[in-house]
C-alpha cells in the first residue's frame, strides 16, 4: 500500500514554525552572548544604557565630607608654571594642606621620576669648593655659602615632597599597572599591597606596576593604581577596583583610599569591589556633585583661612589636574570630559555606601530567564490571537513589561540587564506570526477562487417589456396580432 505524499504539506505547516522558533532563537542568542561577554550592556545596547544612566537614574548626592584641590587654569597661570608642576611646588602645596589636618590626601598624580639634578649638583659642587678653599671660613664666604645651602635646600624637591608627605601623615599616592612587564613589584614594606580578593576572575589583567620614588613611597600612607577601562567606543563605564599583577590582586586607587579610611568596615566594602569581576557598572554624579577648591587659594591663602579650614579639615581630599587641555580627561556616559581625579573620588563614594551596578551572577541568570520568558509568553500567547492586530497588541504589551521591568531593576536593586535581546525576539517572531498569516489568508483566498470558479455564473433575467433573444422570430409580435375579447375584428 502506498502512502500519500505528505512532503508539501508537512513543509507548510512546519516552516511557520520554523521561522518563529528562529526569531526566537535569535533573542535567547544574544541575551548568552551578552552574559558571556561580561554581562550588559551588550555592543548594541550601550547607547540606550548611556542615556538610562545619564538622564533617568537619579545621580549621586552632593557629598560633605570629599573635596577636590584642582590644578585649574587658575592655578597654572597663578603659579607661572606648565603641568607638570614642580617638586618644590607641590611640597608646599602638601605643606598648606597639612595645616588644616585633613581625613586623606588622595593624589592622583605619578611621581616615578626624580626631579632633574643638575643645578643642584652645580650648586652643591660650588658649595664644596667654597668650604675645600676656605673662603667659607671668612664672614662674607660664610655668609654666601649658608644662603647657597638654605637655597639647595629648597630647591631639591624631591626631598622637600618627601618632608610634605611626612608632615600629612594621610597621603595616598597613585600607581600605574603596565600592559608590558617593564614595571616592578612593590617590596615588602611598601605602602602598595595586594587585597584579599580574587584575582583570577579580575577584568583587568597586566604584567607590571609603575611606582612612585621610593621615598616618596615610604611616606605616604597608602598607595592604589590609576587605571580605568575603557569600552571600544571610549567611554567609562566600569571602573576596576583592583587588577591582576603577578597573581595578585592590586587595589585602585579608591578601594586603597576607602580600606585606609575605614578597616573597620573592609569586609563589606571588598565584598563590593569584587562585584562584576572587580569591575562594576558606575553611578553617575550630578555635575557638580564634588566641592572645588583652586591649588591656587591653597598657596595663597595663610592656614588662617577660615573657609579654607571649612572646606578642608578633616576631609578627604582628593588632589590632581582639571586644567584645559591636560591629560587626565575621561568620557563618562552622556558626558564630555570628565578629569580622571572626580571618577576615583566617586568610585569610592559607590564603594563605600554600595551604589554599584551589577550585572553579572545571578543578574545574568535573571536577564536570560527573563529573556525567554517573554519570547515563551509570545509564542503561547500568539497561538491563541483570532487576528494578526491582536498578535501585534501582544507583543506590543510584552515589550512594555519587559522594558518597564528592565527599568525598575536599573533603578532599584541596581541590576543591569539586557533590554535588546527579548526585543529583537519579539520583533521577529511577530515579523515571522505576521508573515505567517499573509500567506494562510492568500492560500484560503485562492482556494476559494478556484472553489466558486468550477460553477456557472446564473443568467441574468431580462427587464420587463424587453424582448427574449432566446424566442422564435416568429413569437416576437405575437402579441401584437392577438385579438381582445369583444374586437369587431374576430
Amino acid at each position: 500500500m502506498t502512502l500519500p505524499d505528505r512532503g508539501p504539506r508537512s513543509s507548510r505547516l512546519s516552516s511557520p514554525a520554523l521561522q518563529r522558533g528562529l526569531g526566537a532563537g535569535v533573542g535567547l542568542l544574544l541575551a548568552v552572548g551578552t552574559a558571556v561577554m561580561g554581562g550588559a550592556p551588550g555592543p548594541g545596547e550601550r547607547a540606550l544604557y548611556d542615556f538610562a544612566v545619564s538622564r533617568l537614574l537619579s545621580p549621586l548626592p552632593t557629598t560633605a565630607d570629599l573635596v577636590l584641590v584642582e590644578v585649574d587654569d587658575r592655578a597654572l597661570a597663578a603659579l607661572g608654571e606648565r603641568w607638570p608642576l614642580s617638586r618644590a611646588t607641590w611640597a608646599k602645596a602638601f605643606q598648606a594642606l597639612a595645616e588644616y589636618r585633613p581625613n586623606a590626601v588622595v593624589v592622583d598624580v605619578l611621581f616615578d621620576a626624580p626631579e632633574s639634578r643638575d643645578a643642584l649638583d652645580l650648586g652643591e659642587d660650588v658649595l664644596e669648593r667654597l668650604r675645600t678653599s676656605g673662603l667659607a671660613n671668612t664672614p662674607a664666604g660664610a655668609s654666601l655659602a649658608s644662603d647657597l645651602e638654605a637655597r639647595l635646600y629648597a630647591q631639591d624637591g624631591d626631598a622637600r615632597l618627601t618632608e610634605a608627605f611626612s608632615g600629612v601623615g594621610t597621603v595616598i599616592l597613585g600607581s600605574m599597572a603596565l600592559a608590558d612587564d617593564t614595571g616592578g613589584l612593590p617590596v615588602p614594606g611598601d605602602p602598595l599591597t595586594p587585597v584579599p580578593l580574587d584575582a583570577g576572575r579580575l577584568r583587568l589583567d597586566a604584567r607590571g606596576l609603575s611606582t612612585n620614588l621610593a621615598p616618596l613611597r615610604l611616606a605616604a600612607w597608602g598607595s592604589g593604581t590609576l587605571n580605568v577601562l575603557l569600552d571600544a567606543d571610549g567611554v567609562i563605564r566600569r571602573y576596576p577596583y583592583a587588577v591582576r599583577v603577578d597573581g595578585k590582586a592590586w587595589p585602585s586607587l579608591a578601594l586603597a583610599t576607602a580600606l585606609r579610611l575605614w578597616p573597620e568596615r573592609s569586609e563589606p566594602i571588598l565584598r563590593v569591589a569584587s562585584t562584576d569581576d572587580g569591575a562594576p557598572l558606575m553611578r553617575l554624579p550630578a555635575p557638580d556633585w564634588l566641592p572645588r577648591v583652586s591649588l591656587a587659594d591653597v598657596l595663597a591663602a595663610g592656614p588662617s583661612s577660615v573657609g579654607l579650614d571649612l572646606a578642608l579639615r578633616e576631609k578627604t581630599v582628593f588632589v590632581g589636574v582639571t586644567a584645559t587641555g591636560l591629560h587626565g580627561q575621561s568620557t563618562l556616559p552622556g558626558q564630555l570630559a570628565v578629569p580622571g581625579v572626580e571618577i576615583h573620588a566617586f568610585a569610592m563614594d559607590n564603594l563605600r555606601t554600595g551604589r554599584v551596578l551589577r550585572a553579572t551572577g545571578p543578574v545574568e541568570v535573571l536577564g536570560l530567564v527573563e529573556t525567554a520568558l517573554v519570547l515563551g509568553l509570545l509564542l503561547w500567547r500568539r497561538g491563541r490571537a483570532r487576528s494578526l492586530g491582536a498578535v501585534v497588541v501582544q507583543a506590543s504589551l510584552l515589550l512594555v513589561a519587559h522594558t518597564a521591568f528592565v527599568g525598575w531593576l536599573l533603578a532599584d536593586p541596581g541590576w543591569v540587564v539586557p533590554l535588546l535581546p527579548a526585543a529583537v525576539g519579539v520583533v521577529l517572531v511577530t515579523l515571522a506570526e505576521a508573515v505567517a498569516r499573509t500567506e494562510d489568508l492568500q492560500r484560503q483566498s485562492g482556494a476559494l477562487k478556484r472553489l466558486f470558479g468550477r460553477f456557472p455564473r446564473e443568467a441574468q433575467a431580462p427587464p420587463p417589456g424587453t424582448p427574449d433573444a432566446s424566442a422564435p422570430p416568429g413569437d416576437a409580435g405575437s402579441g401584437a396580432s392577438r385579438s381582445l375579447p369583444g374586437d369587431p375584428r374576430g
